[in-house]
């Protein structure tokens, strides 16, 4: 080293920072306004003002933020103007600007900069007050030679008042939503080069009206990417939620058997497939439940098939009176007409157990399980455990045939607007574990019943 002090034993001194002089005077008003907002500043290194966050001890010591010195004065614009999070994506919003920029990243494995800087852009001239300036790889990717050109686009659309953009992302976006959990690589050639997703929109001020505008022009900008150009890139959600599942002595000592369950194989590999989506919340929930699916035309014929039984053995059936039989009638056409949710109903009523349903709901929270206002999952019903309340098993299946509605019922029809689309990466995605667990046991309780 020359000397100097690393970042991190420069993290707790105070002023002066070395390299403050350098700066202007508008560059000190702007780091001024920055840590007003709860940052400090504790080094000027190669082009690049580090910040700290003296509150954010999170096992690996303070969190770090960099600005590139030359954009200290924008990044403090944004924050004086407003520059908030947004709530669901990883992004902010600048509600007095109508502007709102979002992390992207490509799906399928890929890095951005290697789906990015694959293409020449090409996009629609538009006239929108906007400047931009199609950026150079940068670096050439051994996979595609030399590389192209032409990286980024904008276009507008004057009838919708509005601009969306691909291009590098901003020095905000980095300060608020990039954080170091060690001390940044210092000079601007060893900070990551990414991209973002901007829109900017002309006629709305209103905060809630600006994240609602910009998030759908973002979603569809994404989806014609897909579409149109085979482009695959994503929003990334601000939470991500991971499942997984142990047994409480954990996986250090898995104790084996041959396997005694008679699993029919198509149940298997739902059953493992949930596994494999272990980032999708709503995708594991769907692979347990199709195992339920799987098994309600064995409890409805059952049903039925009882049912049946106990009107023939009726001492009062008389199949020579009309009355006898078309008690055995309206039996079939009820058996017949039985929709999916009557059918799951029966299905757990009759393959799952009442206490190990009690011994679930003992060690879950069952604010999670609630309904109405603030509950994790609006829209479905709730779970209680009054004596006077239905049976659990009754209780549980119409949240989970309300929440299965929810996941695949995307539909534009007015007599499903009280039930909107649980998608992927929002939060109540975030929030599904506790009822994937639920539905896990289930399907582990069903499968066990339908061995005989």
């Amino acid at each position: 080293m020359d000397g100097k002090k690393s970042l991190s034993e420069t993290v707790e001194e105070p002023s002066p920072i070395e390299g403050m002089d350098a700066l202007e005077d508008f560059q000190r008003a702007s780091v001024a306004e920055i840590e007003s907002v709860d940052r400090k500043l504790t080094a000027i290194r190669e082009g690049v003002a580090v910040f700290v966050e003296p509150r954010a001890k999170k096992g690996n010591g303070v969190l770090f933020r960099v600005i590139p010195v030359d954009r200290l004065s924008s990044v403090a614009d944004d924050l004086i103007r407003g520059a908030t999070e947004h709530g669901e994506y990883l992004g902010f919003v600048v509600p007095s600007k109508g502007f709102a920029e979002f992390t992207i990243r490509a799906s399928r494995g890929y890095t951005n900069r290697r789906v990015i800087e694959k293409y020449d852009w090409v996009a629609d001239e538009s006239t929108c007050g906007h400047e931009f300036a199609p950026t150079s790889p940068t670096r050439p990717t051994r996979s595609f030679g030399e590389g192209p050109n032409r990286i980024g686009f904008h276009v507008a659309s004057p009838k919708e008042k509005a601009c969306v953009e691909l291009s590098p992302t901003s020095a905000t976006a980095n300060f608020l939503l990039d954080e170091w959990h060690v001390p940044p690589p210092l000079g601007l050639e060893g900070l990551t080069a990414t991209y973002s997703l901007k829109v900017f929109l002309d006629d709305s001020r209103d905060p809630t009206e600006v994240t609602r505008r910009a998030t759908e022009i973002a979603a569809r900008t994404i989806f014609e990417l897909d579409v149109r150009n085979g482009i695959p890139l994503v929003l990334l959600p601000r939470e991500r939620m991971r499942v997984s599942f142990e047994l409480p002595e954990g996986p250090t000592s898995p104790k084996v058997r041959f396997p005694k369950l008679k699993t029919p194989r198509e149940v298997a590999a739902l059953f493992s497939f949930a596994s494999e989506a272990w980032d999708n919340p709503p995708f594991i929930f769907l692979s347990y439940y199709q195992v339920l699916e799987y098994f309600l035309p064995l409890a409805h014929r059952r049903d039925g098939i009882r049912t049946l039984r106990q009107e023939l053995k009726d001492p009062f059936f008389d199949e020579g009176k009309d009355s006898s039989v078309l008690r055995l009638i309206t039996s079939i056409e009820r058996f017949k007409q039985a929709s999916e949710e009557d059918q799951l109903k029966v299905l757990l009523r009759d393959f799952t157990r009442e206490e190990k349903l009690k011994e679930f709901f003992a060690t879950e929270d069952l604010k999670h399980f609630s309904e109405g206002k603030g509950a994790p999952i609006s829209g479905i019903s709730g779970i209680s455990l009054h004596p006077k309340s239905d049976a659990l098993s009754l209780q549980v299946a119409k949240r989970i045939y309300a929440l299965r509605n929810r996941i695949v019922h995307a539909k534009d029809d007015p007599k499903f607007a009280p039930i909107p689309v649980l998608l992927p990466r929002s939060r109540e995605a975030n929030n599904l574990k506790p009822d994937i667990t639920l539905v896990r046991l289930l399907a582990t309780e069903v499968l066990i019943h339908s061995q005989d």
